[in-house]
């Protein structure tokens, strides 16, 4: 069973994974769901665990679904 921390860290790597490969910086992701330019980083790094409608919004914005956020964590 992964542990909490872990979960959170592994799901911010992710998301920097999809991010980057879609081409788009930290601080436009922040700008398109409304969030301060550092929250993303924050996230990334594994250092704030974001709400599940957050996550929604980042998907969308993403243009991904939910699910591949959360693959192979």
């Amino acid at each position: 069973m992964v542990d909490e921390q872990k979960f959170i860290y592994n799901f911010g790597k992710r998301l920097a994974t999809i991010r980057k490969r879609k081409g788009i910086t930290q601080e436009k992701l922040a700008d398109i769901i409304e969030v301060h330019r550092t929250y993303i980083g924050f996230i990334e790094q594994g250092k704030r665990n974001p709400s599940i409608g957050n996550v929604h919004k980042i998907a969308k914005a993403l243009k991904v679904p939910i699910k591949d956020l959360f693959d192979n964590l």
